[in-house]
C-alpha cells in the first residue's frame, strides 16, 4: 500500500513538473503583436509626406536570450507630394536609351497603399528594440493624374509631351531593383512609454511608381522616384497583459 502511494504521488509529481515547465517554455517565448499609427516626412527637391498605420506579429528566434524576433505585417499608407520628376523604371531600356533615363514630371501625386511586409526585431534592452522591415507586396489605390514626358533627345524643354498616368495597380519587391508599384522599407527605434505604448522614431525608404496610358519608346509604361523620409509613430501593445511577463526574464 506504502509503495502506491509513493508511486501516486511521484506521478503526480511528474505530471505538475511538466506543466510547469510548458508553461514556463510559453511564457519565456518571445512574442511582439503591435498595432500603429505614424506618420512621415521628407524634404529631398521638395516636401513629401505620408500617414497611415501598420499591425504585425513577431516571433522569438531561440530558446533564451531571444536577441532577434521574425515576422508579417499588414501598412495602409497614404503618400503625397507636388512637382517631382519621375524616370524610367526599367533599367534595360535606360541602358538602350543614348542620353540614359528620361523623365515624367507629375505637378500632383497621391497614391494609397495596402501591403504586407516582412519584419525582423533586435532587443537592444529593456524597453528598447530596433525594428527593420519591408514590403513584400499589395495594391495601389488612387486617381489618374496628368504626367508631361521629358526626352533628353526629343523634347527637354517643359512642359513636355502630357500623358495620363495612375499609380501601378500591383506592388511586388522584387529584392534586386526591378521592383514594381510602391514599395516601403522601414528602420526605426522602439521605445517603451508605459505598459501599454511605444513610440518610434526612424527613417523610411519609399519607392513609388506611377503608369503611362500607352508605350513611350525606349521607355515602356513605368516611371518611379525614390524618397527617404523620417518616420514617428504611436505603437500599441495588443498583447501587452503578456508582455509584462516576458520582461522579468528580458
Amino acid at each position: 500500500m506504502m509503495l502506491k502511494r509513493i508511486l501516486f504521488i511521484a506521478l503526480c509529481t511528474l505530471v505538475a513538473l511538466q506543466s510547469d515547465a510548458q508553461m514556463m517554455r510559453k511564457a519565456l517565448k518571445k512574442r511582439t503583436a503591435e498595432a500603429c499609427v505614424y506618420g512621415n516626412i521628407g524634404y529631398y527637391g521638395n516636401p513629401h509626406w505620408g500617414a497611415g498605420a501598420n499591425i504585425h506579429y513577431l516571433h522569438g528566434i531561440g530558446r533564451k536570450r531571444q536577441t532577434f524576433s521574425v515576422g508579417m505585417g499588414l501598412r495602409a499608407n497614404v503618400f503625397s507630394t507636388k512637382k517631382r520628376s519621375y524616370t524610367t523604371s526599367s533599367e534595360a531600356l535606360i541602358a538602350l536609351n543614348p542620353g540614359g533615363a528620361d523623365t515624367m514630371y507629375m505637378p500632383e501625386v497621391q497614391t494609397n497603399t495596402l501591403n504586407a511586409y516582412i519584419a525582423v526585431k533586435i532587443h537592444i534592452k529593456k524597453g528598447v528594440d530596433f525594428f527593420i522591415n519591408t514590403d513584400i507586396g499589395g495594391i495601389n489605390f488612387g486617381d489618374s493624374k496628368t504626367g508631361y514626358f521629358r526626352s533628353y533627345e526629343t523634347d527637354p524643354i517643359p512642359p513636355g509631351t502630357k500623358y495620363k498616368t495612375e499609380p501601378y495597380a500591383f506592388n511586388i519587391n522584387m529584392f534586386n531593383g526591378e521592383s514594381y508599384g510602391t514599395i516601403m522599407s522601414e528602420a526605426y527605434g522602439s521605445f517603451r512609454l508605459n505598459n501599454v505604448l511605444y513610440w518610434r522614431l526612424g527613417i523610411n525608404f519609399y519607392r513609388n511608381e506611377y503608369k503611362v496610358d500607352r508605350q513611350i519608346p525606349l521607355n515602356g509604361k513605368r516611371f518611379s522616384q525614390n524618397h527617404w523620409m523620417v518616420m514617428s509613430g504611436l505603437a500599441f501593445d495588443i498583447r501587452w497583459h503578456k508582455t509584462i511577463r516576458q520582461t522579468q526574464f528580458y
